[in-house]
């Protein structure tokens, strides 16, 4: 087995290039690291931003994927340091390369603009996981994992999607934590990253407090009790800011109106040039932000409703907002059950369009109401606590709500508070409208809607 000592060199040794990085300052590259930036695959990330059409609204919020990436390679690897100097547990090189290939490629597959092309579903649209999954194990990268690595590109792929077929030791699922986690670098590098680019103060967060703070549970390793990455009781105030900082990120920022609005734009008219076969599934993987906006451009026939909507969006003739519904709303329930059934959300836009139409003889085609529906999204997090006396009918490690005094109610009311349903239209007339017949529409189609919402 590989000794610590000579771990922690090979994770400090003298790189061969540095990138100096807007967040982070120097991160030290060695060639195995540039070997897999030099891909194709990894520098198309390089044209898909972060946070897609935020940047619409924050104008310097164009921060990509390529950065984030370098940002949560460089973070496991900080966190991978510091469990090796504070903890008794011994990590071989191949896991300690096999978790910082996983965070350097955690986001291969990601799609332009938004994890929302996944929804649309067609049944040709994969997951960003099984994308990724498929350019890990590809014959280039999979290659430079196994050779200049010397880690298994099954294995690092099993660490990003959490692929129960490969099932990780324990070792392996301590430091895929550090991945995807509770507490993980992905999660410590976005909010800072992209409050920092949107230039809010919202989402910033003390880093170094929360690195400094994990452990590993138990201390020392005991056969047959599986290991858990924890955080000792001077991180928790670090933490309870981490979490205020995501829900302070997706009230403000992430889930804004115009984003949103735009965001559907784009989905809906992508969903039409599926449908129309003006180019692949493939063609679509192979995109970046740029690119997909053209694809849709030229591929599709002028007066075409995805030519029409993606017009708009790129001369930002945003949609207007209409109604917004919280989860008290009597109709948000069943609304909500179309986020990810993107068919049925399309059928009832149209049923919308047809009875506007109906009863007040303007004409639209089915594409001028449109339905936001955000993805569900929990504000709660399940980390251990280690605590020098803990709580009353407690033992280490302490659940972090005991010690934050935070729980999964409170949690919950942070998420009813920001979600919302919008409807949004093409212009302001049209919302006037709709807000007249919002009782109409929503009863009529909701309440005898059989095709849409299936009993």
């Amino acid at each position: 087995m590989d000794s610590k000592g000579e771990i922690i060199l090979s994770l400090v040794a003298e790189s061969v290039s540095i990138i100096r990085d807007t967040v982070w300052g120097d991160i030290q590259l060695d060639r195995k690291v540039l070997q897999i930036l030099d891909t194709a695959h990894y520098q198309r990330l390089r044209g898909v931003q972060q946070l897609g059409f935020t940047s619409w609204t924050w104008p310097g919020a164009h921060h990509t994927r390529f950065e984030h990436s370098l940002g949560v390679f460089h973070l496991t690897r900080q966190a991978v340091l510091h469990l090796l100097r504070r903890t008794e547990y011994q990590f071989t090189q191949a896991e300690v390369n096999t978790a910082l290939a996983a965070a350097l490629l955690h986001d291969i597959g990601h799609f332009p603009f938004s994890h929302a092309v996944e929804e649309l579903d067609l049944n040709i649209i994969r997951s960003h996981e099984a994308i990724g999954r498929e350019i890990v194990m590809g014959a280039e990268i999979g290659a430079i994992l196994r050779n200049s690595w010397g880690v298994e590109p099954e294995k690092v792929a099993a660490f990003i999607t959490g692929d129960k077929e490969l099932p990780l030791a324990p070792n392996e699922m301590v430091l895929s934590n550090l991945i995807s986690g509770p507490l993980d670098a992905d999660k410590l590098d976005y909010l800072t990253r992209d409050s920092r680019y949107c230039n809010v103060p919202y989402g910033m967060v003390d880093v170094q407090r929360l690195l400094d703070s994990m452990r590993i549970y138990p201390e020392t390793p005991i056969s047959g009790q599986p290991a858990q990455l924890v955080i000792d009781e001077k991180g928790v105030g670090a933490l309870q800011s981490l979490i205020f900082a995501r829900y302070l990120m997706f009230y403000n920022v992430y889930w804004h109106h115009t984003t949103r609005i735009a965001t559907v734009m784009f989905l809906r008219a992508l969903q039409e040039a599926l449908l129309e076969n003006a180019f692949s599934a493939a063609e679509l993987e192979r995109s970046n932000d740029a690119s997909i906006i053209t694809l849709i451009q030229n591929n599709t026939q002028p007066g075409s409703i995805a030519h029409e909507l993606i017009t708009d969006l790129n001369l930002r003739r945003f949609y207007k907002r209409a109604i917004a519904l919280s989860e008290e709303n009597p109709f948000y329930n069943q609304l909500a059950t179309l986020k990810f059934a993107p068919n049925r959300r399309k059928r009832l836009e149209e049923m919308w369009c047809a009875k506007i139409s109906e009863l007040t003889g303007r004409k639209l085609r089915g594409y001028e109401i449109l339905l936001d529906i955000p993805e569900p999204k929990g504000f709660d997090i399940s980390l251990g606590v280690l605590c020098e006396q803990p709580p009353r009918d407690w033992h280490n490690p302490v659940p972090w709500g005991e010690v934050s005094g935070l729980n999964s109610d409170d949690m919950r009311k942070f998420h009813r508070h920001v979600r919302r349903v919008l409807v949004i239209v093409k212009d302001n007339e049209l919302a006037e409208i709709f807000r007249q017949y919002a009782d109409v529409l929503l009863e009529q189609f909701i309440n005898d809607g059989i095709e849409i919402f299936p009993a």
